[in-house]
């Protein structure tokens, strides 16, 4: 009985063994699908070992392109991970370990990098998203808990909770929410004593605020939105970026893509190369624009300072100011339009309160028709554009 049980032991425990092995992750398999998926992005990735811990894969060792011993980042831990080269490779989550450096004095600190659910698009993949084909990779999130800048042990810069979320709906359409989270800067940690002394009179030695966005993209349509992309600033004021461009199809990243290696592979031949890129510029479209700046004291500290230095008062700067706008765009011999932006400038000094330049072209203007217009008929922009520019809104 002790010997058939003892065989009987032995033998579970060596088909325990072999079941485990037979479902671990092919480590090497994935690290090497990993490695050139990040090759499409024209970026180097080297690691000096990848293993397999039951479904994790842990490389060592791992850096980018031409980094020493020091660069290198000694093991990342990819959690859950499953699938196979040919069909696609799935990861449940991604912590790197903190990054913390010191050079020519100045120290940088980052904690909490995550990545949650990766994909990496299968070699033999034929109905994956062309949000994920044209990369190979998609990923539904990303944080960064905090990152830390000191010098000469005074901190300059500072970070905390960016996050970004993508999703990928039904229709192939690729979202992006992004939120860079709360920073802090010291505009006084520089070199320039004059610049450092004007940043403190004027008030803002320190700066902090939140930046945050959102941007879609059809890859079917070639649409490129971004709508909005945020900037608040504590006590200065708030910057609203928005845009839209068509043409920018998964072709025209990968033609792009071509483009950019050939450059590389041949720097001296410039010409060829640059009426290549007129080429693919030619492929894309001017939608829509609209940047906004609503302002909160900024725009009046600006005028007090500026008006003291000169020995002048508030108004007497505004009026030097708006006097000087009509000679600045007389360029463009267009006399409504360089009345509409001297109305509404002369406005918004006297009221600071939002100051708005939107393009709204009826139909999508080709980038190169923008180029031309640019270079050779300048005044027609504001009309080819339906270029505005209002204040006070």
């Amino acid at each position: 009985m002790l010997a058939r049980t003892g065989i009987s032991l032995a033998t579970t425990t060596l088909l325990l063994l072999g079941s485990t092995s037979a479902f671990a992750v092919d480590a090497q398999a994935f690290a090497e699908r990993l490695k050139a998926v990040a090759q499409k992005q024209n970026m180097s990735l080297t690691f000096d070992s990848a293993e397999a811990d039951g479904d994790n894969v842990v490389l060592k060792g791992v850096s980018g392109a031409k980094a020493d011993e020091k660069g290198k980042i000694a093991e990342i831990i990819f959690e859950n991970v499953s699938g196979s080269t040919p069909d696609g490779w799935n990861v449940a989550r991604i912590a790197f370990p903190d990054f913390d450096e010191t050079e020519d004095g100045v120290h940088t600190r980052i904690t909490g990098i995550v990545i949650e659910d990766l994909e990496l698009v299968g070699t033999n993949a034929t109905d994956a998203p062309a949000a994920m084909t044209f990369s190979d990779f998609y990923f539904e999130g990303a944080t960064i808990g905090s990152v830390d800048v000191e010098k000469d042990g005074k901190t300059v810069f500072s970070l905390a909770d960016a996050s970004i979320g993508n999703e990928i709906g039904d229709d192939g359409t690729f979202t992006a929410e992004f939120d860079l989270g709360d920073f802090t800067a010291d505009l006084t940690a520089g070199d320039d004593a004059e610049a450092t002394k004007a940043v403190q009179e004027v008030g803002y030695g320190t700066l902090s605020g939140e930046i945050a966005g959102s941007a879609t993209w059809d890859p079917a349509s070639g649409l490129l939105e971004l709508d909005p992309f945020d900037i608040n600033v504590k006590d200065a004021g708030s910057l609203s970026f928005t845009y839209g461009i068509s043409g920018y199809t998964p072709a025209f990243i990968e033609s792009l893509r071509q483009l950019q290696q050939q450059m590389a592979a041949n720097p001296d031949n410039q010409q060829a190369s640059g009426m290549a890129v007129m080429g693919l510029i030619s492929q894309l479209y001017l939608n829509s624009a609209d940047i906004t700046f609503v302002d909160d004291s900024l725009t009046g500290k600006l005028l007090d300072y500026y008006a003291e230095k000169n020995g002048q008062t508030r108004e007497q700067l505004i009026e030097g100011l708006t006097g000087m706008l009509p000679m600045f765009l007389s360029y463009l011999q267009n006399p409504d339009f360089q009345k509409d932006v001297t109305d509404s400038v002369t406005a918004y000094l006297n009221d600071p309160k939002s100051l708005s330049i939107t393009v709204a072209p009826a139909n999508p203007v080709p980038a190169t028709q923008l180029i031309g217009a640019a270079m050779g008929a300048p005044q027609t922009l504001p009309s080819v554009l339906s270029l505005s520019v209002s204040a006070n809104d």
